[in-house]
């Protein structure tokens, strides 16, 4: 009765969106970018020869999930190098990135949670795993692989309470839903009751930890990055900025210069679709730019503020600051991954709304690897206090690498229950 009820309600709401789906395809590349493959209709060179080979299917929202799964697909790749590895995303960023990733045999975006779509569309691909990365619930999709006899994983799972409060006025039908999974991997103990609240069994449930703590690989970029930069001038990274951030960190940016007027700010922006948008912010201040995309690395840094407008080359300026902010923080966002510059040696600021990332932000905290502050002056303030000191820097840099190898047994965990099914 309760996937009735679910199949219905997504007909109306489907029906409903129609008349503004010519509306939404006017709007960008956003929107329009893999519209078809949301339906089911995949290219046939994209997934050629996948269903023989029996794939693992990784589904992976976004950016920051499709970087998590990044150590789990090389990781299946050395075990067993013939092995097909597809991932799905939900965002086009994500995707864009799961198709430069090493040792992905295919990315396409995930389908539309209509039955008759994800049964067509399991018989395509024919996994022989379907892997969940961290907060993914797809009702049709996790009823249609269990009929199929598909093992079904969710690794790096995590349930914050503002999600867990949504899906527990469902919980009858989510109770039905989680019965589909094989097996949960989730990152905190938090986390693992939750889901066993929301009617998870508790013999299918364990605390494996995050996967976001295993490393990243980076290139020469990260080099050649570092290379570029003038040792005489300050450098502070803020990754993953959201609408509300970048005013704020034009403030600091203004406050710290009257102490260090050589700082220097690489400015990231979470979402490409904002690119111009906070172009047209920097325009109306009075720091000079540069956009990423439009220079060489000699020139990246000779200016105000470096405008990084391009996908996946974060982690590689993280390695060349001084200090990084991680941002999502300062707004309600929930926050974003903290282990990436603190696999660096960096030291780690961030907002007060880090729910995305409670218990490491916490734990994080509690080390002396990062510092929460909450608004332009205090985050002013505590850069140039580690600005001011070396020592200090480098202190809670170490603190803050150690902090993420001490807990890359997590991937290890995630890899051996995945392992475990097939």
């Amino acid at each position: 009765m309760w996937y009735l009820l679910y199949n219905i309600t997504l007909m109306i709401v489907f029906v409903t969106a129609l008349p503004f789906l010519p509306l939404m395809l006017m709007l960008g590349p956003r929107y329009r970018e893999g519209f078809s493959q949301r339906f089911g209709f995949y290219p046939q060179d994209r997934l050629a020869g996948l269903a023989a080979a029996r794939p693992v299917w990784i589904h992976a929202a976004s950016v920051g999930e499709v970087r998590a799964a990044g150590a789990l697909v090389r990781a299946f790749k050395v075990a067993s190098p013939e092995r097909k590895v597809l991932i799905s995303t939900f965002t086009a960023t994500g995707n864009r990135i799961a198709r430069q990733m090493e040792g992905v045999d295919a990315a396409i975006f995930l389908p539309l949670d209509f039955y008759w779509i994800v049964r067509g569309t399991l018989a395509r691909i024919h996994p022989s795993l379907l892997v969940f990365i961290e907060t993914e619930i797809w009702p049709n999709l996790l009823r249609e692989a269990y009929r199929h006899g598909i093992p079904t994983l969710l690794l790096s799972g995590r349930l914050s309470a503002k999600a867990f409060s949504r899906y527990f006025l469902w919980r009858r039908f989510f109770r039905q839903v989680l019965g589909y999974f094989t097996f949960f991997g989730m990152q905190s103990p938090e986390d693992a009751l939750r889901i066993q609240k929301l009617g998870a069994d508790e013999t299918k449930v364990a605390v494996t930890g995050s996967l976001k703590f295993a490393s990243e690989r980076v290139g020469e970029r990260c080099q050649s990055i570092i290379s570029a930069r003038d040792p005489r001038r300050q450098l502070l990274v803020a990754g993953s900025s959201h609408r509300g951030e970048e005013e704020i960190l034009l403030q600091v940016l203004t406050l710290a210069r009257e102490q260090f007027p050589a700082l220097t700010m690489v400015l990231a922006p979470r979402h490409p679709e904002r690119f111009a948008e906070v172009e047209k912010l920097l325009r109306n201040s009075p720091f000079a730019f540069h956009r990423k995309s439009q220079v060489q690395a000699e020139k990246y840094f000779e200016k105000d503020i470096l405008l990084l407008d391009t996908v996946g080359e974060l982690p590689d300026f993280f390695a060349a600051a001084d200090v990084t902010f991680v941002g999502g923080s300062l707004v309600d966002i929930g926050g974003h991954n903290v282990l990436e510059p603190a696999r660096f040696q960096k030291p780690v600021l961030f907002g007060p709304y880090m729910s995305n990332f409670k218990s490491i932000a916490e734990e994080m905290k509690q080390s002396g690897a990062a510092i929460e502050v909450h608004d332009a002056g205090e985050l002013a303030r505590v850069l140039m206090g580690l600005l001011a000191d070396a020592d200090a820097r480098v202190q809670m840099g170490r603190r803050a690498s150690q902090f993420a190898g001490a807990n890359r047994n997590a991937f290890t965990r995630n890899f051996s229950l995945a392992q475990r099914y097939l």
